[in-house]
């Protein structure tokens, strides 16, 4: 450790030093207050398009619950928000409500479209869990109806943790029973029956699994 007489050779030292890495320090500095100003930026501009996004969600819930909806008003606002915002939560809560609506329908084809579209919205590394675990749930349970029994295994695949829902174990045991792969969908079933709450669907599961068991 270097020691110093005076005030004044300390000071000359700290002087020598920023001389001799003046480069290195501003380039430093630079980096930190560039990360800071881009931190700020990114989160003052996802405030503001989440607000947008929420505008136009209200207006559309708004005008889609009403007695008598203005069905250019809600068409429009529904456009708006995917085109502008698909990737907010706002997005992707009006297209699970949408798709639901069309799937009681009956219009099995528009619900597929609409959550397929949420499940491209709310995939990747920045991309929300939850949506797009909603999507995938969905979009199996679309092409089970549809007899598209490798569609919904490979719509479940990336939900095969432990901890999913009782209904994924349940799903994929469907497909599998009907691919005719029994032994795989007994497995599921199980799976799906260890952690089912409803004594009314564990009923069902056990029918299910006996019917396979024959």
């Amino acid at each position: 450790m270097v020691d110093y007489n005076s005030d004044e050779e300390r000071f000359t030292a700290i002087v020598d030093f920023l001389k001799r890495n003046k480069k290195s320090i501003l380039l430093t500095f630079s980096a930190v207050f560039f990360v800071g100003i881009s931190s700020i930026s990114i989160s003052a501009y996802q405030d503001t398009k989440n607000a947008k996004a929420a505008a136009l969600y209200d207006v559309w819930f708004s005008s889609n619950a009403a007695n008598t909806p203005e069905l250019t008003k809600t068409e429009d606002a529904y456009a708006s928000l995917q085109e502008k915002f698909s990737k907010t939560g706002y997005a992707g809560l009006a297209r699970v409500i949408k798709g639901s609506q069309f799937a009681q329908d009956g219009d099995l084809k528009l619900s597929l479209q609409e959550f397929s579209e949420l499940l491209d919205a709310t995939s990747g590394l920045m991309g929300n869990h939850v949506l797009n675990s909603i999507a995938r749930i969905n979009i199996a349970r679309i092409e089970l109806a549809n007899k598209n029994y490798s569609n919904v295994l490979v719509a479940l695949e990336p939900l095969n943790s432990n901890s999913e829902h009782s209904m994924v174990y349940e799903v994929k045991g469907d497909a599998l029973a009907g691919l005719n792969k029994k032994e795989l969908a007994l497995v599921q079933y199980n799976l799906a029956l260890i952690n089912m709450k409803d004594e009314s669907q564990q009923s069902l599961l056990n029918m299910k699994i006996n019917y396979l068991a024959q």
